[in-house]
């Protein structure tokens, strides 16, 4: 397993909120590889943040605009990759991302994740506490495909990431 992960890349997948950015920023740096964080890349990508997108074009472009940069990213190697939220909601990402490296996903409880998204009004699916819910239960069967689920709940950042050095056995 070793050898197979330092040839690819990790993914981390989860609902907003979960730490994606924030544990892949640490775990790159961990590992000594490089960072990249998909909804950034979106947003340098499109010249506007998610919100504009979002408002201008509609859920369904930016989920065209996150698949086209997920297919550039396969060529990457020893990278971590912080996914947003729904880029598992397409069967061809969630094939895509399984292709491109070792798929961690980073699981917390609804509560947990709406604490930590209360005050971002960035984010534009975050904002009605009912279908905030209603969304992480849609998903959640998705993120379940991963290769390693890791909790997050009562960790912090540090910690996340020493679990996922030890579930993964690379010794930074």
């Amino acid at each position: 397993m070793i050898k197979e992960i330092m040839d690819r890349n990790i993914i981390l997948i989860g609902f907003m909120g979960a730490g994606k950015s924030t544990v892949g920023r640490m775990l790159a740096e961990y590992l000594h590889w490089n960072f990249v964080d998909l909804d950034s890349l979106i947003e340098a990508s499109a010249g506007c943040a998610i919100k504009e997108i979002f408002a201008r074009e509609g859920e369904a472009f930016f989920r065209d605009l996150e698949s086209a940069q997920l297919r550039k990213m396969a060529l990457l190697r020893k990278t971590v990759v912080a996914t947003g939220g729904g880029a598992v909601i397409r069967a061809e990402n969630r094939i895509l991302l399984k292709q491109t490296g070792t798929v961690i996903y980073l699981r917390a409880r609804l509560e947990t994740l709406q604490q930590r998204v209360a005050q971002n009004t960035a984010r534009p699916l975050a904002q009605d506490r009912e279908h905030f819910a209603a969304l992480l239960e849609a998903r959640r069967k998705f993120y379940e495909e991963a290769d390693i689920i890791v909790d997050t709940d009562a960790y912090q950042v540090s910690e996340i990431v020493r679990r996922i050095v030890g579930m993964i056995e690379i010794d930074g």
